[in-house]
């Protein structure tokens, strides 16, 4: 019994070690060695626009013991969720790019200070790993999904994969930082940008929940700047849609107030009823300049008559004085 607690405690002793303060730990096991520098390389990752771009900031790098250990400090990542990646580097820089493209040699992952995440021992590298990261596992979930689209060729339907993608990044993921990285995802195949223009409500409320969750900013800065230039795209065709569509309603006003205007002024000259015969001599003794007097004496009647024959042609010139008669000629 005492045997039994001897060995124990040296191996909670251990474990505390390698879990309680480390992050990230594991195995890394290599066919060939030689190939590659005797160190992992952890790095920060910032998403940026294109496809599969993004910038990795180095943060440090660990030993690999003879056993194929490795592990990364807690003290390296922040209390905030964020995009890491460990990675291999190759030895000789003329087969680099052949020794890169046979193995997987990098693995990307979320994590915050308060998680761990430990890579098993005996698998392809950076093959298998466990996580407590609940936004790693969810992203794990969302790579299963993509799956299926990554051997399609002839059959690739962008359509279709940006309806179901877009679906399940909507409706299964919970978790922002997944939910960006599917958004992502949407970049590389460059379907992003016109399902934005298409949608520019659910990406600009997705950016105000972005920005309110305790994400780094820096996360998800690339849809954002996507973001201010589709959004400001679409705020200048409308209003040079609107400038042509008040141009074209001005236009059309006046129109129909010309329009107007004519209908009311041939409505007017059809209702007007001609003078007598009496009524234009008594008309034109007046563009003479001669007085209702004078005219009365000329024409041998009375003056109040005179003055009847004045009012109808007044009414039926739609004129009031001597003075519209005059300019009316």
């Amino acid at each position: 019994m005492k045997n039994w607690k001897n060995i124990f405690l040296p191996l909670c002793l251990i474990s505390i070690h390698l879990f309680g303060q480390n992050s990230v730990s594991g195995y890394v096991s290599l066919e060939n060695p030689e190939d590659w520098e005797n160190k992992v390389y952890l790095s920060k990752i910032h998403l940026e626009e294109g496809a599969n771009s993004f910038t990795a900031t180095p943060i440090d790098s660990s030993i690999i013991t003879k056993e194929g250990f490795f592990a990364f400090d807690q003290d390296l990542f922040t209390t905030k969720e964020h995009i890491y990646k460990v990675k291999l580097k190759p030895i000789s820089t003329k087969d680099k790019k052949n020794i890169s493209n046979k193995i997987e040699h990098f693995k990307l992952f979320i994590l915050s200070k308060k998680d761990t995440l430990h890579f098993n021992k005996g698998e392809a590298l950076f093959k298998k790993y466990t996580t407590n990261n609940v936004a790693d596992l969810e992203w794990q979930k969302l790579k299963t999904f993509e799956a299926q689209y990554e051997n399609l060729t002839d059959d690739f339907d962008p359509k279709q994969y940006l309806l179901e993608t877009k679906g399940y990044v909507k409706d299964s993921l919970q978790i922002l930082l997944v939910k960006l990285i599917g958004i992502k995802k949407l970049d590389d195949q460059n379907l992003l940008e016109k399902d934005a223009r298409a949608n520019p409500e659910y990406y600009v409320s997705l950016l105000q929940e972005l920005k309110s969750s305790e994400l780094d900013p820096s996360t998800y800065l690339y849809l954002e700047n996507k973001l201010r230039i589709i959004t400001q795209e679409i705020t200048d065709q409308k209003y040079k849609m609107s400038l042509w569509i008040n141009g074209v309603t001005s236009l059309v006003i006046l129109i129909l107030v010309l329009v107007v205007i004519k209908f009311f002024k041939r409505l007017k000259e059809k209702k007007s009823i001609p003078l007598s015969k009496q009524e234009k001599i008594i008309k034109d003794l007046i563009l003479l300049g001669k007085s209702n007097k004078e005219i009365a004496n000329e024409l041998f009647i009375s003056l109040s008559t005179v003055k009847t024959h004045i009012t109808n042609i007044y009414s039926k010139l739609n004129i009031s004085n001597r003075k519209d008669l005059l300019l009316k000629k």
